[in-house]
């Protein structure tokens, strides 16, 4: 790799990364109580990216002789120079201090189809559509950069993703979708008896839950509800190269932009992090894929924003410093900025206090499906559980819809809890699209005067 460094370096490149990712693991399908499928997979391979002339340009290789590497050293400065001839503004880099690293995991250890036939066994059978899926993976990288990075790691992961429907003539459809995983067979603790108690809901909500009457109520959210609201509303939109456009013709743009940091997102009590160094997380990783130490990002700080999530690229445009956030999900993706663990910093407050506090509102326990606009300013989140708040108690469920603008949600937040609890995701980006791993929650909080519609 160091060769190929060098040999990239000769031809003109101003900068050279060079990185190998290999990609192993197993997966497995039910449905309905019966196996589905199994499979085993192994991905690897080079990529190499170049800083020349002006431009930044990406080759990948699956041929691992050192003819390949160099030819795709080739390609990339090639590219970059191309690409160099068309950009307003040449590419530059920020100075980062290069990580020299090695760091590895211990192996998941996990018999997947038994583990899958067993969740199926937990759940109710008078849910009509029971699917799960599960994989288990191991992730290795190898990252030298030109200016001095050397990172090793090795990271095994687990997933699993059920899907739940009830089905009634009468009342429709209802549909949950379960999830858990992380860098150990630890992160599946509990997950059977979650399971088995969703199931049970499904058939209970679809059975129980009548239309809220339309209005404006304080909606108090649990933690899940926490987790898809970071992601999709401060997560995306902060990504500094969606900011600059890049992601507008995939994924859209952002209610953000560059001059923006230290504008007011919500209220003080509004606090989002994304830290990818905390142990046993889906979204795990110490150094990203240009060899600069992860560190915890903080987001927004007393509802105002602060830092955008970025890679060396885009931090030079802005004057600034990589915050690590540089991800590919294969050998043959380029790193681009992404989310990891991303939640809202907990609060002071007791969950049941918020609830009691409460004199007209809904508790938003979990969600069956969500949308979100362009620029992650208009959402709209659908009720799996949710249930009336009357004078500070729980009554009758209810579905409905929240709709809310994203400063809206955040800025009429008046109580965090002090709970706290994380939900793993795979997150979509880019163009050939790479799904990476994340996680996100936070705990129990309260929004004031939102619209809930049947």
């Amino acid at each position: 790799m160091y060769r190929a460094v060098d040999y990239g370096l000769s031809l003109g490149a101003k900068y050279v990364e060079v990185r190998f990712q290999s990609d192993a693991g197993r997966w497995a399908g039910f449905r309905n109580g019966q196996f589905e499928f199994s499979g085993s997979a192994l991905s690897s391979g080079f990529a190499v990216r170049a800083v020349a002339e002006g431009g930044l340009g990406f080759a990948a290789t699956a041929r691992q002789g050192l003819q390949d590497l160099l030819a795709a050293v080739e390609r990339a400065v090639r590219l970059a120079r191309a690409a160099g001839r068309l950009r307003r503004r040449p590419v530059e880099l920020s100075e980062e201090r290069p990580a020299v690293v090695r760091y590895e995991l211990p192996p998941i250890e996990l018999d997947l189809e038994r583990y899958l036939a067993d969740l199926d066994s937990r759940v109710d059978r008078r849910v009509a559509v029971r699917r799960f899926f599960g994989g288990v993976w191991t992730t290795e990288k190898r990252i030298v950069t030109s200016d001095g990075a050397d990172v090793h790691s090795k990271v095994p992961r687990v997933f699993v993703f059920g899907v739940l429907i009830g089905h009634e003539p009468s009342r429709g459809s209802l549909q949950r979708d379960v999830s858990a995983g992380g860098t150990s067979a630890r992160s599946l603790e509990g997950f059977g008896e979650f399971v088995e108690g969703e199931s049970k809901k499904v058939v209970e909500l679809l059975e129980r839950a009548r239309p809220a009457p339309p209005g404006r109520y304080d909606l108090v959210f649990s933690p899940e509800m926490a987790g898809i609201f970071v992601h999709e509303s401060v997560g995306h939109p902060f990504e500094l190269d969606r900011i600059f456009g890049r992601e507008g013709a995939e994924a859209g743009e952002s209610y953000v932009r560059p001059s923006d940091l230290r504008v007011e997102v919500g209220s003080e009590l509004v606090n989002v992090v994304d830290d990818p160094t905390i142990p046993g997380t889906y979204g795990f990783y110490l150094v990203d894929e240009e060899g600069v130490q992860a560190r915890p990002k903080w987001l927004v700080r007393r509802g105002r924003a602060e830092e955008f999530i970025t890679n060396r690229q885009y931090a030079a445009v802005v004057g600034g410093h990589s915050n690590a956030s540089a991800r590919a999900s294969a050998f043959d993706r380029e790193p681009i900025p992404r989310m990891s663990n991303t939640y809202l910093v907990p609060g002071d407050w007791r969950p049941e206090e918020i609830i009691r506090d409460t004199r007209r509102g809904i508790y938003v326990v979990s969600y069956t499906e969500w949308n979100i606009d362009d620029r992650r300013q208009a959402g709209r989140y659908g009720f799996f559980e949710a249930y009336m708040i009357e004078n500070g108690e729980l009554k009758e469920p209810v579905r409905g819809f929240l709709e809310a603008e994203t400063r809206e949600l955040w800025g009429h937040v008046d109580a965090v809890g002090r709970d706290f609890k994380m939900y793993v995701g795979t997150c979509g980006k880019g163009n050939p699209s790479q799904g990476v791993p994340v996680t996100m929650g936070g705990p129990t909080f309260r929004s004031r005067n939102l619209l809930v519609l049947p």
